[in-house]
Parts: C-alpha cells; sequence; structure tokens
C-alpha cells in the first residue's frame, strides 16, 4: 500500500521490541531522505505488513515490507533512481538496501541496472535502525551527486544510450519494432 507518511509504517510489526529511540532514529533518517527528494516527485512510502507472513520461496524473490523511491532524472525514455527497501529474508532476518538504479539499454532489455548498493542484513530492531540510517544516508550522498543516468552506466561500465536509443526508450528501435510484431 503507498503511503503519504513514513510515519504509518509499523515498525513493531517486524520486530516487537523497536524501542522509542530506535523508532525515532528511523524517522529522523526518513526524515533527511525526504529532504533529498526532489520538488517534482511525488514519491511515497510504500509498506505491505501483508508480506510479514509469508516466507520467502526462492532466493531472487524476496517479498518487499517497506520502501521508498527518489527519481532524480526522467525524460520519459532515460531515468535515473535512487530507492531504499527492506526486503524478507527469513522469518527472522531482513535485508535494508540503499540503491542507485538506471535505465537498462542492452539488448535484450533488462528494464533496469542496479550500479550502487549499500545492504545490510538484520535481525533486530536495532540493527534495523543502524541500517536504515546507513541506507539513508547513503541516499542522501547519491541524491548530492551526479544526475545523469550515463555518469552511473559509465562508472558502472555499462554502455551509454545512444541518441537513437533516446528518441524511442530503453531497448532503442529494434525493441519498439519487435513488440509491434509480436503483439500483430
Amino acid at each position: 500500500m503507498g503511503l503519504k507518511s513514513f510515519d504509518r509504517i509499523e515498525w513493531s510489526l517486524l520486530f516487537p521490541d523497536f524501542s522509542a529511540a530506535e523508532a525515532a532514529r528511523t524517522r529522523a533518517a526518513a526524515g533527511r531522505i525526504e529532504t533529498a527528494r526532489l520538488p517534482e516527485d511525488t514519491g511515497k512510502w510504500d509498506w505491505w505488513p501483508e508480506h510479514l507472513g509469508v516466507d520467502p520461496v526462492h532466493k531472487d524473490i524476496q517479498p518487499i515490507i517497506a520502501g521508498t523511491t527518489l527519481t532524480l532524472s526522467n525524460s520519459g525514455v532515460d531515468w535515473l533512481e535512487l530507492a531504499l527497501c527492506i526486503v524478507r529474508e527469513t522469518r527472522q532476518r531482513f535485508t535494508v538496501s540503499a540503491t542507485v538504479e538506471v535505465a537498462c539499454w542492452c539488448d535484450p532489455d533488462h528494464n533496469m541496472h542496479v550500479v550502487r548498493k549499500d545492504e545490510h542484513l538484520v535481525g533486530t530492531g536495532t540493527a534495523l535502525a543502524s541500517a536504515f540510517e546507513s541506507a539513508g544516508s547513503a541516499l542522501e550522498r547519491w541524491a548530492g551527486g551526479s544526475h545523469d543516468p550515463d555518469a552511473y552506466r559509465a562508472a558502472a561500465g555499462l554502455e551509454p544510450a545512444s541518441p537513437t536509443s533516446r528518441a524511442s526508450g530503453p531497448g532503442g528501435a529494434e525493441a519498439e519494432d519487435s513488440v509491434i510484431l509480436k503483439l500483430a
């Protein structure tokens, strides 16, 4: 469920012993993340408490419990986003991660690439608060840097978006034609 306010997330559902001090630290980090959000970014915080009762079945598919995305650049065909996610690893363990994500220009199209990551495995309320602060600091640092998706692609060793590809979006004109052929 999308929330307008971070304060609606019920941290005690993750860790019943989540203290008032840990909640205050997490809330302060969320406030700093919101300050890093660009004015035109109407992002929200996501909260899926129903995922807490779901055991992960596959290592590559973990239920997202909470998170937010900050859009730094979106031209309609290319984009750069920062994300903070809390995912369920096991019944008592969660991963808190901050990522820098860019649009994919590969053939075939992967949709996006994570080009930077700050990730923490946590099993206590204290560890969750510390990991959330660390992930929030990473988002703040990245938000203060370049907003050019190609700069991040270059640093990650990925191909830049070509002028031809920029006109038609990730995957380029060939991908667009192949979608038309598949739909026909």
